[in-house]
């Protein structure tokens, strides 16, 4: 089971977003294999013992950005786009892939080539991007 929060300034996104796929997670059948947690970013140092990674909306980074306080898990900045279309397998697929990528360390983290969030255009998991570049 991977808990992941998502986060935003003070919850009207985020929250949205985490009760939407909240509810995805039931209609894909994927209870068992992920939960979806809001949790504002000002809480998250705090609680981050509740989840496994956090996806913070993409307006919050200047904030993600300058907290420098170290944390024991990832935390990913969501590009525009792929907040667009949320599935929770996708959204799960680049969870377990981030949490491969990060090996264990803590702070904000992206894929390679995805520096620059705004500029990423893809409508899908990182995973399934990558297989239909092939």
């Amino acid at each position: 089971m991977i808990r992941i929060a998502i986060c935003c300034g003070e919850g009207f996104a985020s929250g949205f977003l985490s009760r939407h796929l909240a509810t995805a997670t039931v209609k894909e059948n994927l209870q068992n294999e992920v939960q979806f947690v809001f949790i504002p970013f000002y809480q998250l140092y705090d609680r981050q013992n509740e989840v496994d990674i956090a996806m913070a909306l993409p307006h919050i980074h200047p904030q993600v950005q300058s907290d420098k306080r170290e944390y024991s898990i990832p935390i990913y900045i969501i590009p525009y786009k792929v907040v667009i279309k949320p599935s929770a397998r996708e959204y799960l697929e680049d969870a377990e892939d981030l949490l491969k990528l990060a090996d264990g360390k803590g702070g904000l983290i992206c894929f390679p080539g995805e520096e620059r969030f705004q500029y990423v255009n893809r409508l899908e998991s990182h995973r399934r991007w990558l297989a239909k570049q092939k």
